[in-house]
């Protein structure tokens, strides 16, 4: 189940998507309905349009392992199954904001609470925390190679 999303059209639009420009939000496996199956993961991956990224060491007990993560494709990297880029503009931003309706973003991106000066991110929806959550995944990923 999906927390509760945060959006403001307003102060997204006053800003330009900054946070989208820098670097897609992270999807986590409750995203893709993992306990339900894994099509969703597989179609979304294969579309080109999400992209499998690593974390600097392992965020949870052992520092030494890569960690894995799911977050949407940087538009420099469409197609890419693995993008470990260190930023890029979000694939599902354009001129008027995110193609996605917010229901269907990453929770990366619904925790994202749009605020004058900056974002707050609720949750602990962050790319560390999503890296941990996707252990339990990782041979699904790792037989994207």
């Amino acid at each position: 189940m999906k927390n509760k999303f945060f959006e403001n059209k307003i102060i997204c639009k006053n800003c330009g998507g900054k946070c989208c420009k820098n670097l897609p939000g992270s999807n986590f496996p409750d995203d893709f309905d993992l306990e339900s199956g894994t099509e969703k993961l597989i179609h979304s991956i294969n579309s080109g349009k999400y992209a499998i990224d690593t974390c600097i060491g392992d965020p949870g007990d052992n520092v030494d392992k890569i960690a894995y993560y799911v977050r949407p494709a940087t538009k420099n990297a469409i197609g890419k199954i693995y993008d470990d880029s260190w930023g890029g503009e979000c694939v599902f931003l354009t001129r008027t904001g995110c193609e996605l309706e917010a229901k269907n973003r990453p929770s990366g991106c619904t925790a994202l609470e749009p605020k004058k000066d900056i974002c707050v991110v609720h949750n602990n929806k962050t790319k560390q925390n999503s890296a941990i959550q996707w252990r339990k995944y990782f041979d699904i990923l790792d037989s994207f190679h």
